[in-house]
Formats: C-alpha cells, structure tokens, sequence
C-alpha cells in the first residue's frame, strides 16, 4: 500500500523561538564582541576634541533611511544671562574682529594684550605680579567691551570647550544601547521548510534595545539631552535578501499556522544545503536615530547599527513512496 509522508528535515511545525541561539554572540559594528553601542565618549576634563566622531555611513538600500548626522554645532555659546540654561544660549563665532570667543568669561578676548598695561597696582591683575601673563580686552557679542581680564597665555580657539553634538556622544554612551534578542519561527533550533513562511520579531523589546531611551550629559557649561529612538530593523535573511521592519515584529504563535506575518517575515525560496554549514546566517541589524537638545542648539547623531546573528537549517519538502 503506497503512502505519502511528506518530511522536511525535522517537523514541519511553526514554533517559536524564545530565547538567544548558543554561540551568537552580538556584535557591533565597531565592537564585534559585546553587542553594545561603543561610542567614542569624550571626558568632559578633557580639552582636546576630535571635529567629528566616526560613523558608519552605509546603509542597506530601502525607501527610508535613518537621518543623517546634523554635525557637532557650535563649541562656542554666549549666554544671555550669568546662569546657564539651554534656553537663554546661543551660538556664536568662535573668532572674530574682535578676538577668540571665550564660554568662560562670555565674551571675545582680544589676540593681543592691551595697550597700555595696566599698572601693578591695579585689580585686573588679580594679584599676579606685573609681567606674568598680560591683561587682555573682553568684548561682548556686538563688539562692546565689556572689562579687562588677566590670562596667563594668550587666548586659544582651541580652549573653547566640546561641542554640544560631542557632549551628546557622553550621553549616547551612558544609553548601554545593544542588539536585539532575534525571535524566530521556525525555530533557528529546529529547520525551516522552502516556501514555508518565517517569522521574525524582538524577542526582548525594551528601551535599551528598541527604545525611546533619554539620558543627560555635562561638559563644561554645555549640558545636552539625547534621545535616542529605534529606526528600523534590517534583516539580512542569508539568501540574498533583505527584510527591512520599521517596528518590532510580531511574536509567532500556534494558532497562526502556517499564515505569513502581517508585519516582519520572509520566505525561502530555495534550501540551505549549499551554504556554509548547510545553514543561512541570519543577521538583525538595529539602526538608531539619536536627537539631542542643549545650548541653545538641536541636531541628531547617525549611529552605527547594532547586530546580533543566528543560523537556520531551510529544507526542501520531500515525498517519500512506500
């Protein structure tokens, strides 16, 4: 008597996946190792910043794509009032006719002392004696000047302080973002069937994974919030496609059958015999979208993408005769 089994490598059956496949670890883009958002962050004691921080700028082809770095803004604030707030500040030159823009003192300090100095005796010198170091003019915005002021060196662009898109990147870093958790049916544990719908979604949604994730840096007079949100999620499916999701997936359950998700999946066309291993790797890529806000100014930071793999067993369907 002829009977007609149909096997696919293991059962057919859509199970979910609820947890990480063993030896997968996350990756970053910078940091292959810990599945964490390494940003370059800069000590605020630190004088000497970098014009920009590094960033990944390729990014798989889709109709939408994360917005691109805004840039640092201005190193240089003048503030409207004696107490700094990010409401009552706004950029400035860094250097003008009438000398380098100082955060400290709120004002642009002449390039050269002036002339004459004023005697030993007098307040400017804060007590240092005549010689050491030199009593420089201090212009406000418009060109005024506003007093004299002792300084040690002559004033330096240089010293002007970070950037609020570089203090930005400190409070990235204080963010612990990583990659997602795959969730997966068929199961990266079991095998998956050519023409079989696969399911993918976040296994462990929260905010240092999919955010929105907020947190505040200080540097200096410059104080910047950032909020960073989760763009979308490219899956790179090892077969030649691409499935990008702009939301966290839906989770696969039994009385599903064997219907497609109506928000993040694929279909394999063809096995996974040929590869490597006889298994596709499976990468979910996270891409992230971070506004900052903060002396007077706003932007964005383009962050490299977070990945975490797995492997997948896809078979074709296969009828035995008895």
């Amino acid at each position: 008597m002829r009977q007609l089994m149909i096997a696919a490598l293991a059962a057919a059956l859509m199970l979910p996946w609820a947890g990480p496949a063993s030896g997968t670890e996350p990756h970053c883009q910078i940091s292959r190792d810990t599945g964490k958002c390494l940003i370059t962050a800069i000590d605020p004691g630190t004088p000497a910043l970098p014009d920009r921080f590094p960033h990944d700028a390729t990014r798989p082809a889709s109709d939408t794509k994360p917005a691109d770095d805004s840039g640092p803004g201005s190193p240089c604030i003048w503030k409207a009032e004696a107490s700094y707030s990010a409401s009552n500040s706004s950029p400035v030159p860094c250097t003008s006719e009438h000398g380098i823009w100082s955060n400290q003192s709120n004002c642009y300090i002449g390039t050269t002392p002036v002339d004459p100095q004023p005697p030993a005796t007098a307040p400017e010198w804060q007590g240092h004696p005549s010689g050491e170091g030199a009593i420089y003019g201090c212009y406000n915005v418009a060109g005024g000047l506003r007093g004299a002021i002792w300084l040690a060196d002559p004033p330096n662009a240089a010293d002007a302080g970070p950037a609020p898109g570089e203090v930005a990147q400190i409070a990235v870093e204080r963010m612990g973002l990583r990659a997602i958790e795959i969730g997966m049916s068929p199961s990266p544990n079991g095998a998956g069937v050519v023409g079989q719908p696969t399911w993918l979604w976040v296994q462990d949604p929260g905010e240092r994974t999919t955010g929105p994730i907020t947190r505040t840096a200080s540097a200096g007079s410059v104080t910047v919030t950032a909020t960073a949100r989760l763009e979308r999620i490219v899956w790179d499916m090892g077969d030649g496609a691409q499935v990008v999701c702009t939301g966290t997936g839906t989770p696969y359950t039994a009385d599903r059958g064997r219907s497609a998700s109506p928000d993040c999946g694929h279909t394999y066309t063809r096995e996974s015999g040929y590869e490597p291993g006889q298994r596709y790797t499976v990468t979910a890529t996270s891409e992230w979208v971070v506004e900052w806000r903060g002396a007077g100014q706003t932007g964005s930071l383009d962050l490299d993408g977070l990945a975490r793999n797995v492997q997948v067993s896809v078979g074709e369907a296969q009828v035995l005769v008895n």
